[in-house]
């Protein structure tokens, strides 16, 4: 066991036997202003309370302690040589307190901290890279890990904060999902590719042409949709891989005909590189990009601004087309 977890442990264990749930913060910064001023009056006229307020807050104290912590005369009140060492020591546990209650304001105000998030490869080249630069420069006091992986990884397990997915369904679970936005993808082939073969008409042509699927794709069934009328299809391909880039990279080197995410391919399009092959259809299923989080009652400051600034970049995204 780590020395660090052997502490907490300790802690927590020494915190639970402590008596100090019974003793209200309020009476304890009662008792320490009457011993500072010398005064009930003047110390209940700077909490804004009544002088009775004030005097029954100390009698409390004194009888859950049994002991006594103030004399009290007409015409003085004084701490006892016991309630004056109990004053410093209360003293330095209520700054503490005050310190502990100031730095999370802080932490609030600016947020702060690791903030560890796990994305697909494809995604956190394409779309989420640009998004998390403008992030940290917002706010330079977090420190975002990405984690690029395939695999879905335990939020506990893997200390993750936020997780990036796409997926067309995410399976049930105690997670807190927020859609970002839907994924558009097509059959994208080069130019000198379509210049030897001729681009498909239908989509029940593309069985006539090499495919470069996505691993999860291959030999699986796609509904291709145009308006009212949809196609099934299953498609062979004869490269698959588990990166959309990598693929991408095979279309433009002419190997066949590619199922792309769109985002993917923006600037192979503008520098004509690839273009799109049966424009008009869509995949019937398309993926939506979800950002989820652990349910919490107080979520960290640091992921909860995360995941704001995602889904404002979102829906600015959707609102330009």
């Amino acid at each position: 066991m780590s020395r660090e977890r052997y502490n907490h442990r300790l802690m927590k264990r020494h915190v639970s036997k402590m008596e100090t749930s019974e003793l209200g913060l309020a009476d304890l910064r009662a008792f320490c202003l009457v011993v500072d001023l010398g005064s009930i009056t003047v110390a209940a006229k700077r909490l804004g309370e009544t002088k009775g307020s004030i005097s029954r807050r100390l009698s409390r104290l004194e009888e859950k302690l049994e002991v006594l912590l103030v004399r009290r005369s007409p015409r003085l009140v004084q701490a006892t040589e016991q309630g004056l060492a109990y004053r410093l020591s209360v003293g330095r546990a209520l700054e503490q307190l005050d310190d502990a209650h100031r730095g999370l304001a802080h932490a609030r105000s600016v947020p702060s901290g690791s903030l560890r998030v796990t994305a697909p490869y494809d995604l956190g080249e394409a779309v989420f890279a640009p998004l998390v630069a403008a992030f940290s420069a917002r706010y330079p006091k977090i420190a975002v890990e990405m984690i690029l992986t395939e695999h879905i990884l335990d939020f506990d397990q893997h200390q993750i904060d936020v997780a990036l997915r796409a997926s067309t369904q995410l399976r049930d679970s105690a997670l807190i999902a927020h859609k970002l936005y839907q994924v558009d993808a097509g059959f994208y082939a080069a130019p000198s590719y379509l210049k030897q073969h001729r681009a498909p008409r239908r989509p029940d042509e593309l069985v006539k042409h090499p495919l470069l699927l996505r691993a999860e794709r291959a030999y699986q069934v796609i509904l291709l949709r145009r308006g009212d009328e949809t196609v099934s299809l299953r498609l062979n391909p004869v490269i698959s891989a588990s990166d959309f880039s990598f693929l991408r990279e095979v279309a433009i080197a002419g190997a066949g005909i590619a199922w792309l995410p769109t985002l993917l391919v923006v600037r192979q399009l503008g520098d004509k590189r690839l273009r799109r092959v049966l424009p008009e259809w869509i995949d019937d299923r398309r993926p939506q990009v979800f950002l989820v989080h652990q349910a919490q009652q107080f979520l960290p400051e640091k992921t909860r601004v995360f995941r704001d600034f995602m889904l404002k970049a979102s829906s600015t995204r959707l609102a330009d087309g």
